[in-house]
């Protein structure tokens, strides 16, 4: 029996099972910090790669949580971080102080079964994709609502789950024709989340979910993933899949015309500076062998929001692009 997982989560399972002894608190030996040549970084940013979860912060960089732990998300406050652990065929959603040590552990994702054996199979299950509630009370996932099911097994659509700091969950939205990925709450408490129809060709969707409703939004170009919001929560910036590669756009979150803001070929994983006056997102350069770190100051003015020239922050440094990028001051 094999158990049938999205096409899109091959990766992480295969990263996972590389790295299936270790946990956050491993006591294998941080890199040195590493220099980062010509711009100043105000504030934290928080990034992934194979090895774990890095900060950039001022002119340095340096491992803060070791694998396999991705997907790093920082509260409103900035003092905790929401993050995924990857397991043999599973993940949880964990929280850590600002020095990566685990606060609470939010899901029991991972069954107490071997690896490989069918019983585990059978109870393990996947989360994703973390954000914070604006308040901080709690935290929103892409995650199965229940183990897989039939012969041979498989996965459930992947669900808008809630888990509370206190320690309350429950279901935000479901879709049996769809897995529902990363997503961002607006100011009004909608969430916009990128929607994959199941059985499609990968062609992701910007929803709206608006009292328990999941409505396309207006204007978005499709496919789009990777969502970002304004610290104001009036612009949504996203990647956009064009001939292959990606590129970002912006858009009113409230919906509208969409605006072109890169155009690199391979830009993803937006994150607003706190301020809102910068941007940071991935990119590959060209003749580059993996995503590095880009910044670009942000100006608006009406309905439109244009980007500078992008400055390129470090150098083949092949970060995760599917981790995301989290700012906080």
């Amino acid at each position: 029996m094999q158990r049938l997982l999205p096409v899109y989560y091959v990766l992480v399972l295969l990263v996972s099972l590389l790295a299936a002894c270790a946990t956050p608190s491993s006591s294998s030996t941080p890199k040195p910090p590493l220099t980062l040549q010509g711009d100043t970084l105000s504030g934290r940013l928080l990034f992934s790669r194979d090895d774990g979860i890095w900060l950039w912060e001022g002119r340095t960089a340096r491992r803060l949580i070791n694998p396999p732990v991705t997907q790093p998300a920082f509260n409103p406050t900035g003092n905790q971080i929401a993050c995924i652990v990857l397991h043999a065929g599973a993940s949880d959603l964990v929280i850590t102080d600002t020095a990566g040590a685990i606060l609470a552990q939010l899901t029991r994702n991972e069954p107490a079964a071997p690896p490989g054996s069918i019983e585990r199979v059978y109870n393990a299950k996947w989360a994703f994709y973390p954000t914070w509630l604006p308040d901080g009370s709690g935290v929103l996932v892409s995650a199965q609502p229940a183990p897989p099911v039939g012969d041979p097994p498989a996965d459930a659509p992947l669900a808008i789950m809630r888990y509370d700091v206190n320690g309350r969950q429950q279901v935000v939205f479901s879709d049996a024709n769809a897995h529902l990925g990363r997503s961002v709450v607006l100011p009004s408490g909608d969430v916009i989340v990128v929607r994959t129809p199941l059985g499609s060709d990968g062609r992701q969707q910007l929803f709206r979910i608006s009292n328990n409703q999941a409505t396309p939004l207006p204007g978005a170009p499709t496919p789009a993933y990777d969502p970002t919001l304004s610290p104001d929560g009036t612009w949504l910036v996203f990647a956009v899949g064009i001939d292959g590669g990606s590129d970002l756009y912006a858009m009113p979150a409230s919906g509208g015309s969409p605006i072109r803001l890169t155009d690199i070929g391979s830009a993803r994983s937006p994150a607003f500076a706190p301020d809102g006056k910068t941007l940071a997102f991935l990119a590959i350069p060209t003749g580059g062998r993996g995503f590095d770190l880009y910044l670009a100051e942000v100006t608006t003015a009406g309905d439109t929001l244009q980007l500078g020239t992008p400055r390129r922050l470090s150098t083949d440094f092949a970060i995760n692009a599917d981790g995301g990028l989290t700012w906080a001051r």
